[in-house]
């Protein structure tokens, strides 16, 4: 059933998410965020499925972060890293293999006889391909877990066969306060390598690993990129774990609807140009139970089928009961990449951040063209059925947008910020926003528990504002603020040795007057040396803007803030509010989007955007007669 063609269908409305994040890290080394997303789809029956896109919106979890040592092809190499166990021993940094083999998974059993030990393993997917022995980490008791007297953790060392999967398990120590069996797992399985240096253009492309040794990775490069450019010496990467439909949802059961293909919910994925069949097709999956099975083979274990990063799904509900969805994983902080498909194909994408975001923010106006000779671009047209297509569900119907071409042309995105609400209720008011800036004529050099006062005559700014100071320095002072030399030795006042001070950063304004503000919670650090570089600022105009554009307002425990960039010669000059929303308890988020997205029947207006929800995604259509595969750089629009 190829239902994606169908342009009006059963569909639930897009619901409420929730995006919980906690600062603790993964593993104790990468330092991310993790995060939940809850994503909640109404019933529907096998008959009147409710289908829904569905992402994740967080990535899998990271594995490894280091330099490049070497590029040949697509091969990268790593230097050897410090033991875990002994950090003066160099070895090393991966396993072979274990990057791109199928991960086993198996269950604890626990001992007959009440002993609350773990007896043994049963198998439950050998795995493949694995060249060298994977660790098994066993989870800890589920109970009896207060002290270190009444609990020991279970461990478990795998054996191999030869043909790279796990023929058995040897139990080396039980372990003790065990009153339910506890998670297995088995390390192993798909991932991606990406590029983290904050520096590059290239910055959150990934790549698919396909092969690897002890210190290096082979990637899939279907784009035949320049791998050599994208991964230089030097340059920092992170290696994290490709989502599955089984690591993604269960493997061995699910919050779906479980049974037979009459009955069980199903996951549509779209089909990748490596699988066999037209790329252009929708793939059923559905889990019975014990497994998750194609709807053209149900006698196979799709568990291990590999979702990309930028890619989402469609679930379709088929009980009569709503679902709360909840998916877990590491929150992304930083901007990614799309693939755009190729002429006369199509892809579903995924929105990669835990937000809402607007559609401007997803294809970007760097990635927009009006040109047939620009292959990789995104075709913006005037006309629908010439330009690139993109298709949204909003309120149970496919509504389909295009780009005519506004605003393509930003070099410098504009930016602003707002303060917590001051109108009824958390609405917000003109007062609440600013992109102003000024130069600083003196700082204060106050102790610790006193905030450094800024001089900045006729500023503007209001309590609650946060501002960047950039520029700033002075000479540096000791604790009882007395100029100091290098050697840390007094000096006569305008002798001190100069430095950045501490004010350079984003602070929250406070105690303002009409020529001066604080910086809240700042201590100084040197005496102000005024050289005319010393600014402040809560916004800029940018540059490139043909036209009005549409602002929206993100966070702060508001909703429905709006407003319109108001553009003049190129930049955007004032931020009007067009709905002021409410519950802006702290300050929102100010983002301006490029605009120029147009939605069949609707007419056309230049500011015209559209929300993608957190935990969704859109449909690409490619019409462009000559647009090949390429990638697109998404920003992440909060950094």
């Amino acid at each position: 059933m190829n239902f994606i063609a169908q342009h009006h269908l059963h569909l639930c409305m897009l619901c409420m998410f929730c995006l919980w994040i906690q600062c603790y890290s993964n593993d104790g080394n990468t330092g991310d965020f993790v995060g939940s997303i809850s994503i909640e789809i109404p019933a529907g029956t096998p008959g009147s499925p409710y289908y829904k896109i569905v992402s994740p919106s967080l990535k899998g979890q990271p594995v490894f972060r280091g330099l490049v040592d070497s590029v040949v092809d697509n091969n990268i190499s790593f230097s050897r890293v410090p033991d875990l166990l002994d950090p003066t021993t160099l070895s090393n940094p991966f396993k072979p293999g274990m990057l791109a083999c199928k991960q086993a998974r198996a269950n604890s059993n626990l001992d007959s006889d009440g002993n609350l030990t773990v007896a043994s393993l049963t198998i439950t997917y050998a795995g493949l391909d694995y060249q060298v022995t994977p660790e098994v980490v066993i989870d800890l008791p589920t109970e009896g877990n207060q002290t270190e007297i009444n609990y020991d953790i279970a461990q478990v060392e795998a054996k191999l066969d030869g043909s790279g999967q796990i023929s058995s398990f040897d139990v080396l120590n039980g372990g003790r306060g065990y009153s339910f069996p506890p998670k297995v797992t088995i390390e192993g399985g798909p991932h991606y390598l990406r590029v983290a240096d904050l520096d590059s253009n290239h910055t959150g492309k990934f790549f698919r690993i396909i092969s690897n040794s002890d210190a290096n990775v082979i990637v899939d490069n279907n784009l035949s990129e320049s791998i050599g450019s994208i991964f230089t010496p030097n340059s920092p990467v992170e290696i994290f774990k490709a989502w599955t439909l089984g690591s993604l949802f269960g493997y061995d059961s699910t919050s779906f609807s479980e049974g037979n293909d009459s009955v069980a919910d199903y996951v549509y994925i779209l089909k990748s140009s490596g699988q066999d069949g037209t790329p252009n097709d929708f793939v059923p999956y559905f889990h019975d139970g014990t497994a998750w099975r194609a709807v053209s083979d149900i006698d196979n274990d799709y568990g291990d089928v590999v979702i990309p990063p930028d890619e989402a799904m469609i679930v379709a509900r088929r009980l009569n009961l709503p679902l709360d969805l909840t998916l877990s994983g590491t929150v992304r902080t930083q901007g990614t990449f799309i693939e755009l498909p190729e002429v006369n194909q199509r892809a579903l994408i995924n929105n990669p951040f835990g937000l809402d975001i607007m559609l401007s923010d997803l294809i970007p106006p760097s990635s927009l063209t009006k040109s047939y000779a620009n292959l990789s671009g995104w075709l913006a047209n005037e006309s629908q059925e010439l330009a690139d297509n993109v298709l949204i569900l909003n309120n149970g119907v496919w509504e389909t947008f295009w780009h005519d071409g506004t605003n393509m042309g930003i070099t410098e995105k504009a930016y602003a910020t707002a303060r917590a609400g001051s109108g009824i209720g958390g609405s917000l008011a003109q007062q609440d926003i600013s992109m102003a800036s000024g130069n600083i004529s003196h700082m204060t050099n106050p102790s610790l528990d006193d905030n450094i006062t800024v001089t900045s005559v006729g500023h503007g700014l209001r309590n609650g504002f946060v501002v960047k100071i950039e520029g700033a320095t002075g000479y540096k002072t000791d604790n009882n603020k007395l100029q100091v030399d290098e050697d840390g030795n007094n000096v006569l006042s305008g002798e001190g040795l100069l430095i950045e001070s501490a004010a350079n950063g984003s602070f929250l304004v406070t105690n303002c007057t009409s020529n001066t503000f604080e910086l809240d919670g700042k201590s100084g650090n040197c005496d102000f040396y005024d050289d005319g570089n010393a600014f402040w600022s809560t916004g800029s105009s940018g540059a490139g803007y043909s036209s009005d554009t549409m602002v929206s307002f993100v966070g702060g425990g508001g909703s429905g803030g709006k407003g319109i960039a108001k553009v003049d010669s190129g930049t955007v000059t004032s931020i009007l509010i067009t709905d002021p929303g409410a519950g802006y308890v702290e300050a929102p988020n100010l983002l301006i989007h490029s605009g120029g997205w147009n939605r069949m029947g609707a007419g056309r207006s230049p500011s015209n955007d559209f929300t993608v929800p957190a935990g969704s995604g859109i449909l690409l259509l490619r019409n462009h007669t000559s647009g090949i595969a390429a990638r697109v750089s998404i920003r992440n629009p909060l950094e």
